[in-house]
């Protein structure tokens, strides 16, 4: 059995090991700075490690940090395009280039590169944080261009802290920049530019500006399409000689790249209802969407409605939302409504942006109307914000690259002459150019004047380059009376409905979101029967149902139009059988078709019977031919509805040659053919001529100059002729015949088939709201 420590043992053992260890204490302290030197060592490398990790996983911005030639020791690395870079990580025991330690910074982009419109606000995302109550700087361009190797010449640096900054490209680099850049003097900015030998060279941007670097002084023109560097650092840089302006310590990197403005040479024109149509009295915002449901794509616009002008250009919001700005508008979205006055800002600012709507056919001796936006009143025109449809934008979801103009076109409005019916405008959107020329900003210190151009050419676009010149999108529209025009009315208006289907019909220029409305009133034997009805439009024809659907022809209602409460029209509605032909004329079986009397005899035998089968009463021309012109009459006939007239012809003498003669009775395009037998007139003898054959007299017997029915075929004014033209004696062979003496035919008078007499016949009637034309 193995025996048990005592206790005094176990002390002892217990305070020897405590002695050894004691003892070695010394050793392992001396030996502490070799061990943390090998460690500091292994930081270093996985720092670089980690960075060189980062740089491949951020994309494209990350890979310009990592691009070109590799860096010795006591070299800064440089990108593929050329720009000069520092590691992307900065901490506080690090120390910039004259040795003095800064603060830390850390943030990253929410992409690798940004792409926008010159000229327009560009939103940049990212996410930057830095310690106690230090800032963080954005730096914008300083870089070198990949293809010439010069700067971009332009260098701004942003105080930031926010998780985006939105860059107008437009007012960037000018007093008006819509970013906190610390070349203005009421933004407070702790920078730090040295040279490449350490040098501190400057410690704000005006000082930089001085010194010559390229891109600190004050900007020729607005920022031109071009790539710019973007990035996140702690406000030290370093100027190299080339002129490009490096960061000290980065955080992240990107790059903006800007592409040349674009235009859209249409313009887009439709119609929509006055406001108090679309909101019904109510007021409150109208976005484009509901303009465009209310109204019609046409350039023909009802007086009182309004005409909707949409324009479609890059290049310009930059210009816009600062004139938007100082009117207390704020930021400009697309999907929203902004001032109008900001745009009559923009096009009385010098910017080469134009805007005309002008009356095209003035009557003489007056000026043109004209629209007149700088003066025009909120209720009359109203600016809508759009996205493109045509253009493309950028990276920005939320910027516009389209404005539409609501324009009212009633008495009072935005015009400086009101608008009547029949007037033609033209609409001219452009941006001016002259070729050669190019838009400069003015000279003078620091930044310039972001809306003063010394340009030699008057309205001069800002992007335009000196190859280019103005360019413009154009269209036209017109004025058109407020009407309703009845497919069936009478000339005295009344509107005529078919027995078949009841529905009043027409065609109008009011738009179909106009709530308007009939009543129809019918007066039976009992009580009155109403009608209450929606007017239904529908590509600029209305149909109405007047509940008369199988009513007799010939009954009678009263109609009245609304709109909303106000009385728009009153007349009467009479149904008919036929609407196109209300009031029909015809030939009754009673007209004479066939007729024989003597030669000379009147034919008052002769009778017509005319009908009007419609429901209206008719005045038409009732026609007479006999053997196609050799008896013609004309008169005109009224009959009232479901009424007949008998027609006579007793001042007509049958003064033809025996025979049968074909007859056509014409009335309203209805007729009746007949057949006239004219006989010889029994009481005429013929007497033959002196010289002929001495047998010849007196032919009682029938024979030599009588017809086989006995009948002399001249009568005595041809005899006559004969007796007093035989003076040589025996020329004339017996039972010769003299010529005929009837009467010469004359021709119809040249009217046509219908005249408007009496107020009767069915014409179109148009009704233009308020009164008759």
């Amino acid at each position: 059995m193995t025996s048990r420590p005592s206790p005094d043992d176990a002390e002892t053992d217990t305070e020897a090991t405590l002695r050894a260890r004691l003892s070695d204490i010394p050793a392992r302290l001396s030996d502490i700075p070799a061990r943390l030197s090998n460690l500091r060592v292994v930081f270093v490398a996985l720092a670089v490690f980690l960075s060189v990790l980062g740089a491949a996983a951020t994309g494209p911005a990350a890979a310009t940090l990592a691009g070109g030639d590799a860096a010795t020791v006591g070299e800064t690395p440089a990108t593929a395009d050329g720009d000069e870079v520092t590691p992307a990580i900065a901490t506080d025991d690090e120390a910039g280039p004259g040795g003095a330690a800064r603060r830390e910074i850390s943030g990253s982009f929410s992409r690798p590169m940004y792409t926008g419109t010159a000229g327009d606000p560009v939103e940049i995302r990212h996410v930057i944080s830095s310690s106690g109550n230090d800032s963080a700087y954005l730096l914008i361009g300083g870089n070198r261009l990949t293809d010439s190797g010069g700067t971009v010449g332009f260098v701004d640096v942003v105080k930031t802290s926010d998780r985006s900054t939105t860059i107008n490209t437009r007012l960037i680099g000018t007093n008006q920049s819509s970013v906190k850049s610390c070349s203005a003097a009421d933004v407070d900015c702790d920078l730090q530019f040295e040279n490449e030998d350490g040098e501190v060279i400057a410690e704000n941007l005006s000082e930089l500006s001085e010194t010559g670097s390229t891109g600190a002084g004050g900007l020729a023109r607005p920022l031109v399409p071009q790539r710019y560097r973007l990035a996140i650092t702690n406000g030290t840089f370093v100027v190299r000689d080339s002129g490009a302006v490096d960061p000290v310590k980065v955080a992240d990197e990107s790059d903006l790249v800007l592409r040349k403005p674009t235009f859209d040479d249409s313009v887009e024109v439709f119609t929509t209802a006055d406001s108090e149509v679309t909101t019904d009295g109510e007021g409150g915002t109208e976005s484009l969407g509901a303009l465009r449901e209310s109204g019609l794509d046409r350039a023909a616009v009802t007086k009182g409605d309004r005409v909707v002008l949409g324009f479609e250009s890059t290049g310009i919001w930059g210009a816009l939302s600062y004139f938007a700005k100082n009117r207390s508008d704020g930021s400009i979205e697309a999907g929203t409504q902004t001032d109008h006055r900001a745009l009559g800002d923009l096009l009385e600012a010098e910017e080469g942006v134009s805007l005309r709507v002008r009356e095209t056919n003035p009557r003489q001796n007056e000026r043109p109307a004209e629209l007149d936006l700088a003066n025009a009143d909120p209720d009359d025109v109203t600016l809508y914000l759009a996205e493109g449809e045509t253009l493309e934008r950028g990276d920005s979801d939320q910027a516009p690259s389209r404005f539409h103009l609501a324009i009212d076109t009633s008495d009072g409005g935005p015009f400086t002459d009101d608008p009547e019916p029949g007037d033609e405008f033209s609409v001219e959107f452009a941006l001016e150019g002259t070729e050669g020329e190019q838009y400069e900003f003015r000279d003078g210190q620091g930044p310039p004047e972001a809306f003063e151009p010394k340009s030699a050419a008057d309205d001069q676009y800002p992007y335009h380059e000196s190859a280019d010149g103005r360019v413009s999108a154009e269209a036209s529209f017109a004025i058109v009376e407020r009407y309703l025009r009845y497919d069936h009315a009478t000339a005295d208006g009344d509107i005529l409905v078919e027995a078949e289907n009841g529905t009043i019909t027409g065609r109008t220029s009011i738009l179909p979101v106009t709530d308007l409305s009939a009543t129809i009133v019918r007066d039976d034997d009992g009580e009155p029967t109403r009608t209450e009805s929606e007017l239904t439009i529908e590509d600029e024809n209305f149909s109405v149902d007047s509940g008369l659907t199988n009513v007799t022809p010939g009954t009678e209602a009263s109609y009245r139009l609304y709109q909303g409460q106000s009385l728009q029209d009153s007349r009467t509605i009479v149904v008919v059988d036929d609407a196109e032909d209300p009031a029909r004329l015809r030939l009754g079986d009673e007209t004479t078709t066939n007729l024989t009397v003597t030669r000379g005899e009147s034919l008052s035998n002769l009778s017509a019977t005319v009908r009007n089968v419609g429901q209206l009463e008719n005045r038409e021309r009732l026609s007479l031919d006999v053997g196609d012109g050799a008896i013609v009459d004309e008169r005109h006939v009224t009959v009232e509805p479901r009424g007949s007239e008998a027609e006579t012809f007793g001042e007509l003498d049958a003064e033809l040659e025996p025979g049968e003669y074909p007859y056509v009775l014409s009335i309203d395009g209805h007729s009746v053919e007949g057949t006239l037998l004219v006989e010889a007139d029994p009481s005429v003898t013929r007497v033959d001529d002196p010289g002929a054959d001495e047998e010849g007299s007196a032919a009682a017997d029938g024979e030599d100059g009588a017809d086989e029915n006995g009948s002399d075929d001249g009568d005595a004014t041809d005899r006559e002729s004969n007796e007093t033209s035989s003076e040589g004696g025996g020329d004339e062979t017996p039972g010769d015949e003299a010529p005929s003496d009837a009467p010469a035919a004359f021709l119809p008078f040249g009217i046509g088939t219908r005249e408007t007499f009496g107020g009767t016949v069915l014409v179109g009637a148009t009704y233009l709201l308020g009164h008759w034309v």
